[in-house]
């Protein structure tokens, strides 16, 4: 996820390794801003992101600044999340 490479649908898609880029949730194409912004199903674990990053900073932070400032907690929000689920 941090270089744009991953298990993400619209990444795969992309590949012709998935039919559908659409994410689970229905919502968009499942891309990292996606996850890592929007997506309805990780509001749980985004608002853990959310509330290390505020601690420091302001959300939203832009990937530069969550890869910069806050590497650890947002490492922590990507291995919360079950790609094979997504």
């Amino acid at each position: 996820m941090l270089t744009g490479h991953g298990k993400t649908r619209a990444y795969l898609h992309r590949f012709k390794i998935r039919e559908s880029a659409q994410c689970v949730c229905q919502q968009e194409d499942q891309t990292i801003d996606h996850l890592l912004y929007d997506c309805n199903l990780l509001e749980a674990q985004r608002g853990i992101l959310r509330k290390n990053v505020a601690k420091y900073g302001r959300w939203p932070a832009d990937k530069h600044e969550l890869i910069t400032s806050h590497l650890d907690s947002l490492l922590n929000y990507i291995k919360s999340i079950d790609f094979d689920r997504l």
